[in-house]
């Protein structure tokens, strides 16, 4: 979801999420977990996508007409470019059917030679809007296409005996070219609730924490999917951090799979309707007021104390969700908020505006040369490229910093920082084989003038802690303990279906 556990800060994406009020209590039943769900794998849309099974491939088009069944790959382009007469050199290069990289130099040497000959003599090249080929081991990888479009067509994948692949990942169910709200190609992935379940809590979660944590996962996910479904025209949901991430089979393992078994149906419920599940992965020891980070104040969202989530502390690899420290100099800050549509010019301060009650940055307001912009609510974490908004900011001058040779990650940052090595520390090793030797203990470094970024947390910091409750987990607490203090006056309902 909005704040998936990570090692490394992915690029951030902006989104704004619309919190819907709550509901009042309805008289009528809650209607059943559906069994099927339609996921769009494709993020933010694809100019190519290449489809594959590990069995066999059929491919059909909208009408159910067969265009393609076998071992191969269908792999689908936008705006490709051909030349007008196929009987041309460039069309007819043969693909050296190697990995060798001299074979792949010198047919890429072929195609620039072509391409040449064939703006000296005037033919003509075409972009072609779609098209559907077919790769194979024996395909002619620019040979003609097997179906070609003004548009993007929509086509269906199924596997037989076997599971369909996609960008690197394995999908059971099935796989359908369509386009988004934007227009912009997508492949959709329509596959059975369970599976789903269980693919985004072992997305979402290591699948080796304790199973209560599993558990709380598995509802508040089944619980997001029911507020979320039909929310496209084509699919869904999303099958990334914009909704919930869903990594496909990879995301399976046998303790997800039990967690979704063993909570069979069950949603999290405010005054008889489902709630907004939101979770982000380490709240920074508080969670926040939904008001203070998206549209709407919902009572089951209340900022509650999350002590439990220094247990990312002891983790190698999660202690970073938990306290954190990003430094930019003012280029580098500069340079990184223009990316994201902020032009001041030469970056003079920043100043906090406005913060929570629990000490998140409502607030902020950039001051450069040429001008400045104020930056609200969660706005911070994307323009700044921070892991949450429960941060402070102190400005450094120019100053020096004497780092150890082992420290390699602190050496790597001041790299980043461009900082320069003033004086190098060395100790003299005797060795009885090789004689005196020097080894290096460590650098002094000059440092350049930096803002520098403090803070705890990793998420939006709004309802579930995914840290928090692996460690109410860890001090026994049962998977509805968890939900009832991270949802304020929710009850687990058992509604049915997957």
């Amino acid at each position: 979801m909005i704040g998936r556990l990570a090692v490394v800060i992915a690029p951030l994406v902006l989104v704004v999420a619309v919190i819907v009020p709550a509901r009042d209590a309805v008289a009528a039943p809650l209607a059943a977990v559906p069994g099927t769900v339609r996921v769009n794998v494709a993020g933010l849309g694809a100019s190519y996508a290449k489809i594959g099974a590990t069995g066999s491939l059929t491919v059909m088009t909208a009408d159910g007409t067969v265009a393609y069944r076998g071992n191969g790959f269908a792999v689908t382009r936008l705006g490709v470019r051909r030349l007008a007469d196929p009987t041309r050199t460039i069309a007819t290069i043969p693909d050296p059917g190697s990995s060798d990289i001299e074979d792949r130099r010198n047919q890429a040497a072929a195609r620039r030679a072509a391409r040449l000959s064939a703006l000296i003599e005037g033919v003509a090249i075409l972009t072609i809007p779609f098209e559907l080929s077919i790769e194979t081991v024996a395909s002619d990888p620019l040979g003609p296409p097997l179906l070609s479009a003004k548009q993007v067509v929509p086509l269906l994948f199924t596997a037989d005996d076997g599971v369909l692949t996609y960008d690197g990942k394995a999908y059971r169910g099935t796989l359908e070219l369509s386009t988004d709200d934007e227009g912009d190609m997508i492949v959709v992935n329509t596959v059975d609730t369970a599976s789903y379940l269980a693919s985004v809590v072992g997305s979402e979660e290591p699948g080796s924490w304790m199973p209560e944590a599993l558990a709380a996962q598995a509802i508040a996910a089944r619980t997001y999917l029911v507020t979320h479904l039909h929310g496209h025209h084509s699919y869904d949901l999303e099958g990334d951090t914009r909704d919930q991430q869903y990594d496909g089979i990879g995301g399976e393992v046998a303790s997800t799979v039990r967690a979704v078994e063993r909570t069979r149906g069950q949603v999290a419920t405010y005054r008889g309707a489902p709630i907004e599940a939101l979770y982000s992965a380490n709240a920074g020891g508080v969670t926040e007021d939904s008001e203070n980070v998206f549209a709407n104040a919902l009572p089951y969202l209340r900022s509650v104390a999350s002590p439990a989530d220094d247990v990312a502390d002891a983790s190698s690899w999660g202690r970073t969700s938990w306290v954190w420290r990003q430094e930019y100099t003012a280029p580098q800050l500069e340079s990184y908020m223009a990316a994201r549509g902020v032009f001041v010019g030469s970056l003079r301060r920043i100043d906090i505006t406005q913060l929570s009650p629990t000490g998140r940055v409502m607030g902020a307001r950039v001051v450069g040369a040429s001008g400045s912009r104020d930056i609200g609510k969660d706005r911070t974490r994307y323009y700044f490229g921070l892991r949450s908004t429960l941060f402070t900011i102190t400005t450094h001058p120019e100053e020096t910093q004497i780092v150890a040779a082992a420290d390699t990650d602190r050496v790597r940052e001041l790299q980043e920082l461009g900082a320069q090595v003033e004086r190098t520390f060395v100790s003299d090793i005797r060795d009885p084989d090789r004689g005196l030797r020097l080894r290096v203990e460590g650098w002094q470094y000059r440092l350049p003038a930096r803002f520098v970024f403090d803070g705890r947390g990793f998420g939006h910091g709004v309802g579930m802690s995914q840290w928090g409750a692996q460690g109410m987990a860890l001090a026994g607490a049962s998977a509805e303990q968890i939900l009832t203090h991270y949802y304020q006056g929710i009850v687990v309902t058992s509604v049915g279906g997957p």
